[in-house]
């Protein structure tokens, strides 16, 4: 059951990216022909026409997707002959014929209504459970696979206390932990924990890739706000976990090109496996992740990768700083290779999930 409703809240997160697409293009004044509001390929479900947008079920179900008039590009000689038929009521529905700020404005929809998504998810979670303060403790709570930590023995409920004769910060958490772990790459230290009563030294080899420690801790307790602190925490922390992941990513590069080893990524198996644990443990999680999720998922598109929101603008943006439009040809060949590219991707990533979960 837990499967089902992680499908289900990925696909709702999908769904409002393309609402967000729709939204601006209709507000914009553009042509929207068609929104499949569940599911992608052909339709096989017509729910209606509403104001010239027929909506859709589609054949394979999983997300969303809309289909605006003119969005893609075309070819120099169809826009020669319409440019010399001249101004007309078709062609000003047409998502290339709008002005640059008004064809950002919809590719930046989808992202920013995941974005808002997530703040309005948070700001529940805020509201009615509290925020989550610093750690007091940093109680080993579980193991990841291959833990090095668990291989020298290392045990759930040990308290962790200091790495290498540096003492830990509860507060910084995780963070922190890394930080001292981070120079000790492929070599031993010594992990002092409390366990009971006692202090026990414990000597752990770190690996020189993967996770240090391969531990996980308790999330610090919370603690209830007021509306406005729900409100400001809400807004603050998709940005803050967005400059994470950016970061991330960023490290994530140049350790591939250094050779400090290939970064691990999850795809839409792994998501919904995530999603689904977060589900069996409670609302409140299973939200918080559905919000982060949605957070992951805009920051995504407005990558300046081909076939995405943010590789479409980067293309808006070379037009605004050379005031022409880059060749259609070659828009449509980046686009439709990045978009191949795109797909091998997830496929890879998806076998990866497959074997790594299953």
């Amino acid at each position: 059951m837990s499967i089902v409703v992680a499908i289900l809240a990925l696909c709702v997160v999908i769904i409002l990216h393309e609402f967000g697409h729709y939204l601006a293009a209709v507000a914009t004044g553009m042509k929207v022909d068609r929104f499949s509001v569940f599911g992608i390929g052909p339709p096989i479900l017509k729910l209606g026409v509403w104001r010239g947008t027929e909506y859709v079920v589609s054949a394979i179900p999983f997300g969303a997707y809309v289909l605006i008039r003119g969005m893609e590009p075309e070819d120099e000689e169809d826009a020669q002959a319409r440019l010399a038929q001249g101004p007309s009521a078709e062609a000003s529905v047409n998502f290339r014929d709008k002005p640059l700020w008004a064809r950002a404005l919809v590719l930046l929809g989808g992202p920013a209504a995941n974005y808002v998504a997530a703040m309005v998810l948070l700001l529940g979670v805020f509201t009615v459970a509290g925020v989550r303060g610093p750690h007091e403790h940093l109680i080993v709570d579980s193991f990841g696979e291959a833990s090095s930590g668990q291989t020298a023995g290392i045990e759930l409920g040990d308290e962790l206390i200091a790495i290498a004769g540096q003492s830990i910060e509860p507060a910084k958490g995780i963070p922190g932990v890394n930080a001292i772990t981070g120079p000790a790459r492929g070599t031993t230290v010594e992990v002092t924990v409390r366990r009971g009563e006692t202090l026990q030294t414990i000597e752990v080899e770190i690996p020189d890739e993967g996770a240090a420690l391969g531990i996980g801790f308790g999330t610090g307790p919370r603690y209830s706000v007021t509306l406005g602190q729900a409100a400001a925490k809400a807004v603050s922390e998709p940005i803050a976990v967005t400059g994470a992941q950016l970061s991330g990513l960023g490290g994530a590069i140049v350790g591939a090109f250094s050779g400090a080893g290939a970064p691990e990524f999850g795809g839409p198996v792994a998501i919904v496996d995530h999603i689904a644990s977060q589900a069996k443990t409670g609302l409140i999680p299973f939200l918080t992740t559905t919000a982060f999720i949605s957070t992951l998922l805009g920051m995504f598109n407005l990558l300046p990768m081909p076939a995405l929101d943010g590789g479409r603008l980067a293309f808006l943006g070379y037009e605004a700083v050379a005031r022409r439009r880059a060749s259609a040809r070659i828009e449509e060949y980046v686009h439709g290779y990045g978009m191949l590219a795109l797909l091998t991707l997830i496929a890879v990533v998806t076998v990866g999930d497959f074997r790594r979960i299953f």
